[in-house]
């Protein structure tokens, strides 16, 4: 390859229906006129919660073996059966409105094998069940990779799903590691000559292989870890992480109506940004891109014209750019031990480490950026302003903390994103957009 690769990563709503398979294919088939491609693929979206509900159905276990009937009395094999015939019919439907009628025929038999795989694997006895229900969760990413690949040949750009999981882990079921030199070489023996044969590769996201070849996950949201893990593999540049928004934002949105798009994170602010529960990014994302040095932009496979957010090694000025907000929390002392499982450090006095963790009491706005004395200050004066008590605020690990009663949470997030994300900042980034 006389270029590095790109990796494309589309989210489970950029896939949820024909023709958003259709949309996602044409954008990665325009890519891969100009470079070699990738693709990462979620499951459709609600099919994974299918399974995994069927999955934790099939705990209930007597002498290792499913129980004939559920909780709600129906039978075992019309669980199956059920299962089997709803995501049958959503995904043949898919394939039918997204694939070219040239290449239909053999998606739809790959489909049928893979249901009837699936079928297999959820109905057998299993000691392990922890081990069963990331084999059986796995098949959503493998259904949609069947059905994109169809739907990318379709408009040029011949596409082939990747033979073998390339994502190498231990055996650490529900969110496994990953093995990075291991994954290196299965992306040299499994990608990357696809892609030296003009082929666009396509991956199910979320899934990987354990010590043996069992089947692990990622975790929930893990596909955005695969596309930066299968980067980093196969020594990409760059990787797009596509969904249904135009990039990350400046706060929740269904906290604050008004968040703007952040045109530019360092990979330091969208991991922490991450790690607060941002929806558009797996908290453990920027990791590898930012060992490998590649660059991340997030954007809509529905506006693909918006440059969404790039996300580099390249940190902005000083300043608060985003803002969110962490609730259930306590503050309360801690040994040094289990300080590891607090949410933050705030500090220490004479009772031990005083810190935010689990709890019931306390919320947490949080800025992200480079705060600087300014922001702190001004950010007590918005509380104050607002009537709302500050029970602590200061630097931390986790970012410029306002500590605040749970009961006025979303009220202080309202006046600390209003001081410290002006109007202006907002007005220039959707001028950017």
């Amino acid at each position: 390859m006389n270029q590095r690769p790109l990796v494309i990563k589309f989210g489970g709503t950029s896939v949820g229906y024909g023709a958003a398979f259709l949309r996602a294919a044409k954008i990665a088939a325009g890519a891969a006129k100009d470079r070699p491609v990738a693709v990462v693929v979620s499951a459709m979206s609600g099919t994974t919660d299918a399974l995994l509900d069927f999955a934790a159905s099939a705990t209930r276990t007597t002498g290792g073996e499913p129980p004939r009937t559920s909780s709600t009395g129906a039978t075992r094999e019309g669980s199956l059966a059920g299962l089997h015939r709803t995501l049958a019919r959503r995904h043949l439907r898919a394939a039918r409105e997204a694939v070219p009628e040239e290449f239909l025929a053999d998606v739809e038999e790959r489909l049928h094998g893979i249901l009837g795989r699936l079928i297999q694997t959820a109905g057998a006895p299993a000691n392990d069940h922890v081990a069963r229900k990331d084999a059986v969760v796995s098949f959503g990413e493998r259904l949609s990779a069947e059905i994109l690949a169809g739907s990318i040949s379709g408009f040029g750009a011949p596409a082939a799903v990747i033979a073998a999981d390339p994502i190498a882990t231990d055996a650490s079921f529900g969110e496994a590691e990953v093995l990075v030199d291991e994954t290196r070489s299965r992306a040299g023996e499994y990608v990357r000559p696809l892609l030296e044969a003009g082929r666009v590769a396509v991956a199910p996201g979320y899934v990987g292989r354990g010590p043996g070849g069992v089947v692990t996950t990622l975790g929930r949201g893990g596909s955005d870890l695969s596309a930066t893990v299968l980067g980093r593999a196969l020594g990409s540049s760059e990787v797009w992480i596509l969904s249904d928004v135009d990039g990350v934002l400046d706060a929740d949105p269904d906290l604050i109506p008004s968040a703007a798009l952040i045109p530019n994170l360092s990979y330091r602010e969208a991991g922490q940004f991450a790690s607060l529960g941002a929806k558009v990014l797996h908290p453990r994302t920027m990791e590898p891109a930012s060992a490998a040095r590649m660059e991340v932009r997030v954007g809509s496979t529905f506006n693909p014209d918006s440059p969404g957010t790039l996300i580099s090694g390249h940190e902005g000025g000083p300043g608060v750019r985003s803002v969110a907000l962490r609730r259930n929390l306590a503050m309360t002392h801690v040994t040094r031990d289990e300080a590891e499982y607090a949410f933050c450090i705030l500090g220490s006095d004479a009772d031990g480490l005083k810190v935010l963790a689990d709890g019931a009491t306390t919320a947490a706005v949080v800025g992200v950026g480079t705060p600087t004395d300014e922001d702190l200050l001004l950010g007590l004066r918005c509380l104050h302003n607002a009537g709302i008590r500050t029970l602590w605020a200061g630097n931390t690990c986790a970012g410029l903390v306002f500590a605040v009663d749970e009961a006025e949470a979303e009220a202080a997030l309202r006046a600390v994103y209003t001081g410290l994300i002006p109007v202006e900042t907002a007005a220039a980034m959707e001028e950017v957009a």
